[in-house]
């Protein structure tokens, strides 16, 4: 028996080569006697070795070609990384200019750039879903006797406004293809993704639900459903169109990996964590895993959270919310080094987020100072107070915390700030000032003082006393936090005195670049305030649309709101129909109460 490697022959017994040691391949056949066996076996010797070399040959052709193409596609990657280094160089240097010039500043355009970056890829991939469904679509049409001029010319239009990246006009447009073609399953079926890519999430489920009736359970569609139910708030709906999609298809993760997020959402984390150790089963998930962790850590088991979390980190090391919540965590079980890790690579992720930074802080200033045992009694009773919505009893509170401990103007800063949110003007001020004299707070310290203190001058209708102090502070602050602020309150200040807009709106963007990540959509809507003022509503909306995308900054996006969803005047303007009536007070506050918290921790450490 040959050997189908080396060719050696062997003995008909052995199972494997006994020259190189490889299994031997049994060929059968019919022998024939009368051949002679020597010749036989030096004519199969040759076919084999001929065989061989051929192989040999084209396996050396192969790797010579995919070494060729590997070599093609380096020198391409490293022409793609010549270019980007230009194109690098080329933007580093337009925003230099730009920003010595006081048109854009740096924070601008690179907030502006990832706006940009993400309607190209939201387009992108709307534009990919019409390609491979844009036959299907049109061949329904024609089986309906819908294809018309009318449908045809406005399915043409869908790739123009996902090249313009004009997602506005991309809806429009698929609102009245859906009129056009009401029986169509595959173009409701792209009206759904395009919405919900969009945050449409109403016409999303509507879309769906119309592709449900048309088409029948479909798995793509019911896990779509069930998501757009579930932004909605319809719980029910969307459980039973996920759970129909884990019937369909049982093997998929992610049926089990939407019900463990509204199952946690609706605060069911036992359920929660059964579907997502589900899901997890089927297909390991950087945010299954951080679900699980979010909902053991609510349930106090932290040393499974610990694990769930870890594992989300390990499968996605830039995942910040996972890398957050392992911090927490790890405080909650006392590792306090290991909890300043996390926080020094979140920071350094971001080190423009004033919680990562304020953590690192906090955790690397060993030993912690301990707050008397009267004052730690007093803030305990008013962070109660205040979660129970009692602001009054939790003022006094503060207050009383604060004359307890005068070493501590966090305390009183707190009041100030909570006095400010309340509309407790002389209050809030004496308060603010209180906490910052005579003491070297901690830059966010310092920061809500004197946001308090500013606050309240201007909603006193002072606004001329808050332009002195916010200059004062503006020329003299100590840290870059409150320089950041005092800059905010001069831009809305000048704004509101109806002053030079031009120097308003170089103040607002000053703040921008100042102010921590958490509350640049201050900053964003006092330009879209200054823009609009200025005449100027595109560069308005622009800018509303951005401090939208913080949050807590304002409550709606209308153009006409500018003035007062900036911030300003609460005196004459009112609140926004529909707006939450939060300041830079209000955001300033909960993060204030955010450090105060990991300090009490730590303390407890």
């Amino acid at each position: 028996m040959l050997c189908q490697l080396c060719g050696a022959a062997n003995p008909d017994s052995l199972e494997t080569c006994r020259s190189c040691g490889r299994k031997l391949l049994v060929v059968s056949g019919i022998i024939d006697p009368d051949a002679d066996s020597d010749d036989d076996l030096f004519e199969a010797q040759e076919q084999l070795d001929e065989h061989l070399l051929e192989r040999i040959t084209a396996l050396e052709e192969a790797t010579r070609k995919i070494g060729a193409a590997v070599a093609s596609i380096g020198e391409r990657l490293g022409q793609l990384e010549h270019n980007l280094a230009i194109a690098h160089a080329g933007v580093e240097n337009i925003s230099n200019l730009l920003d010595e010039e006081g048109i854009a500043s740096r924070t601008e355009i690179v907030d502006g750039w990832e706006r940009s970056a993400n309607r190209e890829l939201v387009a992108s991939d709307l534009a990919r879903r019409l390609r491979l469904r844009e036959a299907r679509i049109l061949s329904r049409a024609r089986h309906d006797g819908r294809a018309n001029e009318a449908f045809a010319r406005a399915l043409a239009a869908l790739e123009p406004a996902l090249v313009d990246r004009d997602l506005d006009a991309l809806n429009s447009i698929l609102a009245d293809l859906g009129e056009m073609a009401p029986d169509n399953d595959e173009l409701w079926s792209l009206i759904g993704e395009a919405a919900f890519s969009t945050g449409e999430a109403e016409i999303a489920e509507a879309a769906f639900e119309r592709v449900i009736e048309l088409r029948g359970p479909h798995f793509e569609t019911l896990v779509h459903l069930g998501n757009a139910a579930a932004e909605l708030g319809h719980w029910e709906r969307a459980r039973r169109a996920l759970e129909d999609a884990r019937s369909l298809v049982p093997e998929s993760f992610l049926p089990d990996f939407a019900l463990g997020g509204i199952e946690l959402r609706r605060g069911n984390h036992r359920r929660a964590i059964r579907h997502l150790e589900a899901s997890n089963a089927r297909e390991e998930v950087a945010q299954a895993y951080y679900l699980l962790g979010r909902g053991r850590l609510e349930l106090s088991e932290t040393g499974r959270a610990i694990s769930a979390l870890e594992r989300a980190v390990e499968l996605d090391p830039a995942f910040e919310e996972a890398i957050d919540l392992l911090g927490t965590a790890y405080l909650r079980r006392g590792w306090t080094r290991l909890a300043l890790d996390a926080f020094r690579r979140l920071e350094r992720l971001d080190p423009q987020r004033l919680r990562y930074r304020e953590a690192v802080r906090l955790l690397a200033d060993r030993p912690i100072r301990h707050l008397p045992r009267g004052a730690a009694r007093l803030l305990e009773r008013a962070e109660g107070e205040l979660s129970g919505g009692h602001a009054e009893a939790a003022l006094e509170l503060y207050e009383a915390a604060g004359r307890e401990a005068p070493g501590e103007p966090a305390l009183t800063a707190t009041a100030a700030l909570l006095a400010s949110t309340m509309g407790r003007t002389r209050r809030a001020v004496a308060l603010a000032r209180r906490a910052l004299d005579g003491t070297t707070a901690p830059a966010p310290v310092a920061a809500a003082a004197t946001t308090a203190l500013l606050e309240s001058l201007r909603a006193a209708g002072r606004p001329r006393a808050a332009r002195r102090v916010a200059d004062a502070i503006y020329r003299d602050g100590a840290d870059d936090f409150s320089r950041g602020i005092a800059a905010y309150e001069l831009a809305l200040v000048e704004s509101e005195l109806g002053g030079d807009l031009g120097r308003a709106r170089a103040f607002a963007r000053e703040a921008l670049e100042r102010t921590p990540r958490e509350l640049r959509g201050f900053p964003l809507a006092a330009l879209a305030a200054i823009a609009f003022r200025r005449g100027r509503p595109g560069e308005a909306h622009g800018y509303l649309e951005r401090a939208a995308a913080f949050g807590g900054a304002l409550g709606g996006t209308g153009l006409a709101a500018a003035p007062v969803v900036a911030g300003g005047d609460r005196t004459t303007d009112g609140p926004l129909p529909g707006a939450a009536p939060t300041g830079i007070d209000h955001e300033l506050l909960s993060h204030v109460r955010r450090l105060s918290s990991l300090a009490r921790a730590l303390e407890r450490d």
